[in-house]
């Protein structure tokens, strides 16, 4: 066989096997791309459910998580359910389901809390879209990619932050008790509040605070 016949056999040979390994590994590649295409499909819409309601009961909790300190960290789960249902539907109605527990008041309208830490995440998701979006047809590829579950989760972050922040009551003062929660809220002065020290069955020392 003439050298030039071996070479051009040798180059197409070569070559011939360079197209079978980008063709494997764009098979792997496509595999995994499918893969996470589908853990995101399942993952993205009970983010977009949980969204809204996670970032509504975490905005109006914070401040009074952060009041109650220890009381609200240390207490036992259950405690902290009843704590946070107090809180919430306090905050909303201005009335306590549990009423050994510490009494949220009813909230007054803040617009300025509106502009919190959950907005502003769903604002900067809504943002990434549109960018996306716009990068993307330029490209003409979908490089970047979930541009609609993020923005659809980015509102859902928008609409909870939004009304959590609304409903969001500052305290003035802050409190150092290390006991568990049996908190009782006075809205006609200045927050006095009243702290049962101890678990449940143990004696309490009770005192106000302004």
């Amino acid at each position: 066989m003439a050298p030039r016949t071996r070479t051009r056999l040798k180059r197409r040979t070569t070559s011939r096997r360079s197209r079978l390994r980008t063709r494997a590994r764009n098979i792997v590649r496509s595999k995994k791309a499918k893969s996470s295409f589908s853990i995101g499909k399942k993952i993205f819409p009970i983010a977009k459910t949980l969204a809204a309601p996670i970032s509504f009961v975490e905005q109006v909790s914070s401040h009074w998580r952060a009041q109650l300190g220890t009381a609200y960290s240390q207490a036992p789960m259950g405690q902290k359910l009843k704590i946070l249902s107090n809180i919430v539907v306090g905050s909303t109605t201005g009335m306590n389901p549990f009423k050994d527990e510490f009494q949220a008041p009813l909230a007054q309208l803040k617009v300025a809390n509106i502009w919190n830490k959950w907005s502003q995440a769903g604002i900067g998701m809504i943002g990434y879209s549109i960018i996306a979006k716009q990068a993307n047809k330029a490209l003409g590829s979908n490089i970047l990619p979930a541009i609609s579950p993020v923005k659809q989760i980015g509102k859902q972050l928008i609409i909870g932050g939004s009304l959590g922040g609304l409903l969001s009551n500052t305290p003035s003062t802050n409190n150092g008790n290390s006991g568990t929660a049996n908190i009782q809220a006075n809205t006609e002065t200045a927050m006095q509040m009243a702290y049962t020290q101890g678990f449940q069955g143990n004696d309490s020392t009770e005192s106000g605070m302004t």
